[in-house]
């Protein structure tokens, strides 16, 4: 499934647009990299990681976990 794909169910699902999922995936995103010892500082590749960045991390982990 592509990050527009999910987004696109997201919103669906709750009745909001496709622009509303991604906002409060930012907002999320930017409220937990306030704490400098969090570990979604390590995603990405700028000071905050885009919400296509911690789903592709998400995405991964998990595949590692099935794995196991």
């Amino acid at each position: 499934m592509k990050n527009d794909d999910i987004f696109k169910e997201v919103a669906r699902k709750h009745g909001v647009t496709e622009e509303e999922v991604r906002s409060e995936i930012e907002k999320s995103i930017a409220e937990a990299c306030k704490d400098p010892n969090a570990p979604i500082n390590s995603i990405g590749n700028g000071k905050v990681p885009t919400p296509e960045e911690v789903i592709a991390h998400v995405l991964k982990e998990l595949a590692k976990a099935n794995m196991n």
